[in-house]
């Protein structure tokens, strides 16, 4: 016969309650701080308000002058800020300003890669046209918008020139050789059509048995450049001559 032990009996911890004192001395010392506190601030604005009181009459004018001087050196700081800033903005828009017209010129004058949309020719039997004939080519793209032109990947500038020599034409001393490729950047549609005119520019190239074939492009990249030699004769003219006639 089995027994089973019998359950051990279960043991209550019951905590003392807290002693009501203990609350009060808590609340009391919160009463205190709180007090303290108060008499502090009361005391640091007494404090300032005796002290003034306590100063003369040409005490207090001297120290609403040195005040107001203060005031007034803070005001001239502040516009120099302000005209600093200006200085700065203006100085920065200057910048970008020369560096806009400097890119530009650059276009125009061929001294930088460029890209954009524009049109590309392809002229193949091209051997027999001569100088003039490339000139009229170049003039009419000009006159169309093109605002870069490159020839058989010699970029042609300002001072660009064609010159017939024996067995072909020059290109600023480069020999310009069938097939050859023109690159416009510009507007392609006014390009294209501005070529197409009867009796223009490729119906010239074609009278000395050239064949021509325009393509559009919405992006075309030019990246020889012209190389620019120093001027001669021309120098800037005075800031006061520059706008006279």
């Amino acid at each position: 016969m089995s027994t089973t032990p019998d359950a051990p009996h279960a043991h209550h911890s019951h905590r003392a309650p807290r002693p009501s004192w203990t609350r009060r001395s808590h609340l009391l010392v919160a009463l205190l701080v709180a007090g303290l506190g108060f008499a502090l601030v009361l005391q640091v604005r007494q404090v300032a308000g005796d002290d003034l009181a306590a100063l003369r009459q040409d005490e207090l004018v001297r120290l609403l002058d040195e005040i107001t001087q203060r005031n007034d050196t803070l005001e001239a700081e502040q516009a120099q800020l302000v005209l600093d800033r200006a200085d700065l903005v203006s100085g920065a828009n200057a910048w970008e300003v020369a560096r806009r017209n400097a890119e530009v010129q650059g276009i125009l004058a061929g001294t930088i890669p460029v890209s954009g949309p524009g049109i590309e020719i392809a002229i193949l039997g091209a051997d027999g046209v001569p100088a003039s004939g490339w000139v009229n080519l170049i003039e009419e793209l000009r006159i169309a918008g093109a605002e870069a032109i490159e020839v058989n990947g010699v970029r042609v500038g300002a001072a660009s020139w064609f010159d017939d020599a024996v067995g072909g034409v020059l290109l600023d001393d480069v020999e310009i050789s069938s097939p050859v490729t023109v690159k416009a950047i510009g507007d392609g549609q006014t390009l294209d059509v501005a070529l197409g005119i009867p009796g223009g520019a490729l119906a010239t190239l074609r009278s000395y048995d050239a064949r021509t074939q325009v393509t559009r492009a919405d992006a075309l990249v030019i990246t020889s450049v012209v190389e620019l030699s120093d001027p001669v004769f021309a120098t800037p003219a005075p800031e006061e001559d520059a706008g006279t006639g």
